[in-house]
């Protein structure tokens, strides 16, 4: 018997990629989050929205909490069609975008992972004084001696906070995630496979 849909044109990559994530992703964790959205983002056609570059002024001076909500929701609202939303602001924001989202990509990374890249990258951007998080740039202060570096950030969440950031995320997924999927990558090589299964090049 011939297929019923023998004679139906073959469904396009990123539409299948699409379907399988939906139109509206929100990214969680360390180790190449942001990497991954502006993958994402090439693959579906999609705008990616970055918390970070909507959060800090020039400076480094962190937006107020209201004005950071409204202007990410003006962003998002302003994509109808699906959106990538690279960000970590889960206290700042709250549900916000989780309660929109169709997928929750969490990478998981071990530390190890997640703070050696980070320190490579830190030092990679110090260096090359590109612009970052918005009209920002990284100095060598700021990674190494500053209260506000990147790198005690992730030591002290991990050493002092960890449980209670854990407990918070989790949190948010019940509250605001129902019928979300959330897809977690513990390991680089679990973020490699989704790479390769979904299609993706790095940027």
């Amino acid at each position: 018997m011939t297929p019923a849909n023998s004679g139906a044109a073959p469904v396009p990559e990123n539409a299948a990629v699409a379907g399988r994530l939906g139109r509206r992703i929100l990214l969680w964790g360390g180790g190449g989050k942001t990497t991954l959205s502006l993958a994402l983002g090439e693959k579906l056609d999609l705008p990616v929205v970055e918390l970070d570059a909507i959060n800090w002024l020039p400076g480094w001076i962190e937006r107020d909490a209201d004005e950071f909500q409204r202007l990410t929701q003006d962003a998002i609202s302003g994509h109808p069609d699906g959106w990538v939303v690279d960000g970590n602001y889960g206290g700042k924001i709250g549900g916000a975008v989780l309660g929109l989202a169709d997928t929750l990509i969490w990478l998981q990374l071990p530390f190890r992972t997640v703070f050696w890249r980070a320190f490579i990258r830190s030092v990679q951007r110090a260096h090359d004084k590109q612009k970052i998080c918005g009209d920002n740039v990284e100095s060598w202060r700021q990674t190494f001696l500053s209260r506000d570096s990147l790198l005690l950030f992730l030591l002290k969440r991990r050493l002092l906070h960890h449980r209670a950031f854990m407990d918070r995320r989790h949190a948010l997924i019940r509250e605001y995630g129902a019928g979300m999927r959330v897809i977690r990558l513990k390991s680089a090589k679990a973020l490699d496979r989704f790479y390769e299964e979904h299609g993706l090049v790095r940027p």
